[in-house]
Parts: structure tokens; sequence; C-alpha cells
């Protein structure tokens, strides 16, 4: 979500940050009736209570979007608008206008407006198992929208890219900005480039065209206070080089971007009106303040005047929080600003209890405001003098310019030391002449202005008094307790601490021994939420205060012991059989941090849920390895780090596998001994074959299929005939039968032939042969002849194994002759070479 009013974000969690600062006490002045009353569309735009209806009725019927923040708009070519949104819920509101704690959170999504109506939302991955439009870099980074533009026939999206830091709402940092592409009309993701730019400042609060060039708006942190920067870039190209505004002119370097101004959002609005530019955004130089201010200058660069009160937002007084302003000058009505701010709520409960508070709301307003005549305003108070008390509050006297029980008087600050370009409305007008401001940081040096307020006005200010103030440390929170939730997370809640907006938590592990404090988040208000705990295991926690005088001492620890409830049955489960004899199953996800396990049984087999499920980490699971016409059984249970959860309702689907229909190609055949290896190319090439083969030489006529299939594009097909020829064909099978046979290929297995055979004569009637390896898995066998006897050949009846052999039980002075032979155990070879020896 977006912390406009205190200029930060908060974490794109599971479910939306919590806006935990308290609020600030002070409510600004209401200035005169700026709201434009509703009327229906003339024709030329749209009224802003239109829209505030349309997003409430589409998030609560549309079953795909259930509220966001950020509203950026972009017209498309085709008169088409684009709605982009950060931190957004997706999913249906439930009959009584909440919505789910399981509803799916993405941290940004877009919605598509038709002419007056929303038509459809956009985002990443399936209905099913959701994603953000633009997707995460890093499992702990994500990018936040910034606005559009239509260059050509592509959307250009500027998004900014964090990384989180801790579990709070302001435990995040910024690490870049990139443009994201997308094809029209289609939104088709084309692009996602890095642009040549650092992390000081998050661009794209707003895309302005004016005349050559295009305007880029950003927003950069610094501590409590936000501002505005300016680059551009020649024609509508934002991929286009960049310049940066110096204060003085146009740089290509960042590093020297000037402040326009202080106190914007992370989104505002910038738009010319007739020869002036008007900025608008929720009043930032004052925390959470309700109230929606513009500034105007001459130029794109400022210098700005002001700040004009436009409109306080009414969700203020519910205790909700407004933030990011911005306009949209494509859909405003003629004379008016159109605006949109966005709400959210301290406590994240009420976000899922009532959908409609995290939704954007519009407004208008006329413009350019009408002035009052200087003669009637009443004059401004005198001798304003500021003092610090020592107790962090700030001391105003004043003379009031005349006795009048009319006469109110309004308090403006500036924080020099912040670097606050303009003043800002502190409360309510008040009565008397003194006034107590709070909410100071110490050492800082403010400035304060009064004016006088009168039924026909506001007077010009009074003369500045400055001070610098003095705020000691804050009190340790008190009255900490901790409850544990079901999902792994405990809740912490203490006691207000007077004028503090931020809290440090701090948990360690007592279970696993952990001594020292690790720092959970840095977290605003009375309430934080520590999540992703171990279950059954114990924590120990304390609680900082951060005031505008330091760190507060920690306070007393409690413990908790985190527990994790399984998670419910998965829903929508459906099974599709497909062609290859698989069925792909998926179900409605879960939240985060949940795995699934799938259950499965062999009906037709008569099998039961007894087996090893298939673990997996999303909603969708093909089920492989079916046996043919079989009909299954499936289920899915959900599982965390308590266990798993009861199984969901079963679905029923038959295996039915489609014949192979395409013929592998390349079928090629090398010969070995009593072996052919064969290899080819499929489109299937994880598939299983069947080989083929006939024996040529024997006279076959018909093709026999090989027993055993092979899985893959090769095979060895061994126990052949050497010497005969055979052909070879390759057909893909699976469980419904073989497809078409390839193309045969022909080839004759031949064992090889033993080279470099010797005979040595060693005496007592035996002759020691040795000759060289043919290779392995093969044997030999020795055949002699008695020449001097005349005898014809004979084979020695014992097989060798390895290259040599002694020939035994010889005649004296006859003479040999030897040759050896390969065999496999069904054919011999041809036999080497002959050598002769006499035998001594």
């Amino acid at each position: 979500m977006t912390d406009s009013a205190t200029g930060r974000r908060a974490t794109g969690a599971r479910r939306p940050a919590r806006w935990l600062l308290a609020l600030h006490t002070a409510v600004l002045l209401a200035v005169g009736p700026a709201v434009v009353p509703d009327r229906p569309t003339d024709g030329h735009g749209i009224s802003a209570a239109r829209l505030t209806a349309l997003f409430d009725s589409y998030g609560d019927t549309s079953g795909r979007w259930s509220g966001a923040d950020r509203t950026a708009s972009v017209t498309l070519p085709d008169g088409r608008v684009l709605w982009l949104f950060s931190d957004t819920f997706l999913g249906p509101v439930q009959p009584d206008g909440s919505r789910p704690r399981t509803a799916p959170f993405i941290n940004n999504s877009a919605v598509v407006q038709q002419g007056g109506e929303l038509r459809e939302t956009v985002h990443g991955r399936s209905a099913a198992d959701p994603a953000s439009l633009v997707p995460r870099p890093a499992a702990d980074q994500f990018y936040w929208i910034g606005d559009a533009t239509v260059a050509g026939q592509s959307l250009q999206v500027l998004v900014n890219r964090y990384r989180r830091t801790g579990s709070g709402p302001l435990d995040h940092a910024l690490l870049g900005t990139a443009l994201a592409t997308f094809a029209l009309p289609a939104l088709t993701p084309t692009g996602l480039r890095p642009l040549p730019v650092g992390s000081r400042i998050s661009w794209g609060s707003e895309v302005l065209h004016d005349g050559d060039h295009t305007y880029v708006y950003g927003t950069e942190g610094a501590g409590e206070a936000r501002f505005a920067h300016v680059a551009r870039v020649t024609g509508d190209d934002l991929a286009g080089p960049w310049e940066f505004w110096t204060g003085a002119g146009w740089s290509p370097s960042e590093d020297v971007s000037a402040r326009l101004l202080s106190g914007v959002g992370t989104a505002y609005g910038v738009q010319r009106v007739g020869g002036r530019y008007v900025l608008v955004t929720q009043q930032n130089n004052v925390v959470f303040s309700p109230d929606l201010v513009a500034y105007t200058a001459d130029s794109p660069t400022g210098p700005f005047e002001g700040p004009d009160y436009l409109y306080r937002a009414p969700e203020n007084e519910a205790g909700h929080i407004v933030y990011d302003a911005d306009l949209h000058p494509d859909l405003a009505r003629p004379g008016r600003l159109l605006i949109s701010y966005n709400v959210n709520d301290l406590d994240d409960a009420v976000t899922y209890a009532d959908a409609r508070v995290y939704r954007p709301r519009f407004v208008e307003v006329a413009w350019p405001r009408r002035r009052s005549d200087p003669a009637d305003l009443p004059p401004p108070p005198a001798d304003l003098t500021a003092v610090a008390d020592g107790t962090g509050h700030a001391r105003l006297a004043w003379r009031a310019p005349r006795a009048d029980d009319e006469l109110r008087y309004q308090v403006h600050r500036r924080d020099v030391t912040a670097g606050q370009t303009h003043f800002v409305r502190l409360g309510e007008p008040v009565t008397n002449p003194g006034y107590s401001a709070d909410y100071l940081v110490n050492g800082h040096d403010y400035e304060f202005r009064v004016t006088t307020v009168s039924g026909r006005g506001e007077s010009r200010p009074s003369a500045v008094a400055r001070m610098t103030a003095r705020v000691p440390p804050p009190a340790p929170p008190a009255g900490v307790r901790a409850v544990a939730g079901v999902a792994g997370d405990v809740t912490l809640r203490w006691d207000p601490v007077p004028y503090v907006q931020l809290f440090r938590v701090q948990q360690r592990n007592l279970t696993t021994g952990q001594r020292t404090w690790s720092l959970v988040g840095t977290h605003t208000g009375t309430s934080a939420t520590v999540g992703s705990l171990r279950h059954a295991e114990t924590y120990e926690f304390t609680v900082v205060a951060v005031g505008g005088g330091g760190d507060s001492r920690p306070s007393v620890p409690v413990r908790a012991t985190a527990f994790v409830a399984p998670p419910p049955a998965p829903t929508g489960l459906t099974a599709a059989p497909r062609p290859d004899g698989t069925i792909a199953l998926t179900w409605t996800t879960l939240d985060r941090g949940v795995s699934y396990q799938v259950h499965r049984r062999d009906v037709t087999g008569g099998e039961s849920w007894l087996g090893q499920p298939s673990p997996e980490s999303g909603a969708e699971h093909i089920a492989r390895y079916l046996a043919h016409d079989h009909e299954y059984e499936f289920t899915v249970t959900a599982v965390n780090s308590g266990g798993a959860g009861p199984m969901s309702a079963p679905v029923r689907a038959r295996a039915r596998y489609t014949p192979p229909t395409a013929t592998p190609t390349g079928l090629r055949a090398e010969p070995g001994p009593g072996s052919v290896e064969l290899t080819w190319r499929s489109a299937n090439s994880g598939g299983w074959y069947e080989v083929h083969r006939r024996d040529v030489t024997a006279g076959e006529r018909e093709f026999t299929a090989e027993e055993v299939r092979v899985n893959g594009t090769g095979a060895t097909v061994i126990q052949l005939r050497n010497g005969h020829e055979y052909e070879f064909a390759v057909a893909a099978v699976n469980q419904a039968g073989a497809g078409p046979l390839s193309e045969p290929v022909r080839v004759t297995p031949q064992l090889p032939t033993p080279t470099g055979l010797t005979a040595t004569a060693t005496g007592a009637g035996e002759v020691r042969l040795s000759w060289r390896s043919v290779g392995a898995g093969l044997f030999y066998r020795v055949q002699l002849r008695d020449v001097t006897a005349g005898e014809a050949w004979r084979t020695d009846p014992y097989p060798v194994q390895e290259t040599d052999h002694t020939a035994v039980l010889l005649i004296r002075d006859h003479r040999y002759e030897f040759r050896v032979v390969v065999l496999d155990g069904t054919d011999e070879g041809p036999p080497s070479a002959t050598v002769g020896v006499i035998v001594r």
C-alpha cells in the first residue's frame, strides 16, 4: 500500500500492510465549497461520483478484483481506459461485504474500462493462481506501479522495484525504476527494462506530455519528508534519453536532480490548465492529513506556489487513512479537476471486514479557483512568538489584530531542518491568540506563522517566528500483550505513547535458545502482527518507541507460543483428461506458505487411497503413468507447518491415450558385433517407441516388434546373426497402441576380425599365443592344425575371454598353424591371419 501521508509505502504482504501510525490530533481547515456537486455525465468526461460507484460495483460483483491502491489511468488508442493499481486484492467479495482472509493478494494489476463500464481485470498467470501483472524480480522483491503512457502501439508503464527489509509496513528499500512495456491492443507483456537511474527517487509519480517533451515526475524520500523531482524525454517514448532538472537547467545526470517542493505523496498529479501548471497531492507535510492540496507554477519545473486546500476527505473522520492523490485529465469534465485518492485503515481487520474501504475514491474540484478580494480580508496577527518548552512542544503566542469574537486564527508550520519548502496548516482555527504545536523532532528548526480567519476569508500570514525544538526521548511502551493467532502469527498490542509515531518490534526464539534480540520490523501505531513463526515454538517480544526525541528503552518483554492451524481443504478441484493419457488437475490457491499433496487411486483397478501422495507447491498437478481407459479418483490436501488439512472433495476422470500420429524421422543404424545401434528423431523425444526388425537374409517378409519398448530416441538391438542383412523401422507407442512406422533402414552386423596374432614355442610341447583385443564383452576361440601330420583345422573346445592362450600337448618338432575367431555366444566372426610355429 502506498503511505502518501508519511511518504512511505507499506509492505506488499499477503494482506494490506497495517496503517499503524497514530493519527495526528489536528485536522485541517476546510475551505469553501470546492467540491462541484455531481451531475450526470455531460458527454465531456465522467463524473467523480460515477467513477466511485463504478469501482464499488465492480469490486462487489466482478469476482475478480475487490480493491487496490495507487489508481493511475491512461487512455489507450482504441478509446479504452486502463486503470493501473499497485497492491491489489483479487477474488470475490462475500455476501456480507467482507473479503475472505484467503483472498489472493498481488503487488500490481490493471482494470480495463470500456465506455462507461469496467470490463476486465488484468494480472499475471491464471485466475486460479494469479500473480502480479509485472512479476516479482526475486522472492523478496516486488514492483509498485507508477504512471503510464502510450508510445506508438506500445503501452509503457513506469514501475518501481522494492526489496523487503523486514516484516513491518516501513521495512522496504527502493532499488530502482524500470520500464514495463505491453503490446496493444492485447496488453501482451513485451519487456521489462531497468532504467539508468538510482535508488534515491521513485520515478513515475506523474507522466505529463507538454509540447515537444514528456515530463516524468518522481518522489524522493528523505527521513519524514518527501520531495518532488522532474525529468523529461524528447517526444513521447520513455525509453529515450532522460534529462533531469537541476534547478537552473537540464542535465543527463540524475545525481544533480533538484527538489521542486516538499510535501508530495508517492503518487501525485500534474496537469496543465491554461498557461499554468497545477500539482495536486495529498498534503504530506503533516502526518496523515485528510486534505488534498494544489500547488501552481508557470513552468513544469516550478517554482510552485501554494498550497491551495481543495478538499478534505471525509473517510478520515471514520478513522481511515487517506493517501495517493492523482489527476485524471482525460476523463475530467470541463472546468474541473478530476482527482482520485486512496483509502486504507490502521487496522487491517477493517479492510477485510469491509471490502469498500480499500478502494479508490474520486472527487471533482472547480478550477481555476475564485480568489477573495484582498480588501475584504481581515488583517494578520502581530507579534508572533514561538518558544520551546522542553517537553517537546512549541508554545505560540500572538497579538490579535482587533477585538472581534468572530475572528479565528490558523497556525502554519514549516520544518526548516527537514527541508520543507512550504508552510502547512496545523489543526483547526483557534479562537484565542495562543497555540501548542506538537509532533516536533528534537534539534529541528521550525518556522511558524499565523493567519486571521473570518467569514470573508483568510488574511495574509503574519511575520515568521522561529524556534529550535527540544524533545526528550519517549517513555517505553507499557501494557504490551501478545496473542497468538492460528497461522504462525502473534499480534502485539501496547498502550499509546504520547507524540510517538513509530515503534520497533524485536523478538527472540526461546525454544531454540536464541539469546540476542532480532529486529522484526518498524511499525506505526499501537499494534503489530508478527508472522512466519514456527509451530509450537515460544517467542519473546519487546517494543521500542521512536519519537521526535529518539528511541525509548525497550518495553517489558512478553511471551507467546506460536500456533499454526492446518489449512482448510482446497476447493474448486477439477480433473481434465488429456490426449497423451495424463490428467490435468487444478484447484483454488490458498495462502502463501501452503503446499499441497495430491492423492489418487485407480478405481478401475480397485485401488485404495494408500500410497505416497504427490507434492506440489502450486495449485496444479499433472497425473502421469496412468493405465489406458482406467478411471481414477483424485483428492488434494493443503499442508503448512501445522500439518496437513482435510482432503478436498474428490473428482474422477478417465485416462485415455490417443495413439501417436507423428512418424519418427532420420532413422540411422550403426552395425556392431552381433548388434545394431539405432538412433532417430522425433517431436516427442521423451516418449516410448517400438523397434521393428526383419532378417532379410533369412527371407523374413514381415516386421516383428521387439518385446522391450524403449524410452527416448535410441536403442541397441543385440543377438543378431553376423553377416545377415537386417531391416529396421521405429514407431512411437503408448498404451493405446503404436503409431506409423518410420522409413526403414538396412544394416549387416559383423563380428570383428582379431589382429596382431603371434605364436611362440615355449618348450615341453606348448605354444604361447597372444593378440589384440577387439572390444569388451566378446569371447575368442582358438583354431589350430598340425601341418606336419596333414591335419585339418580344429577348434579348441574352451572359449577364451582374455587376449592370450597357451596351446598344450603338442607334438615336438611338428609345425602347427594357429588362428583366432571372435564369438558372441551365437555366431563366430571371420578368422584372423594364420601364424605358424615349430613346436620344441
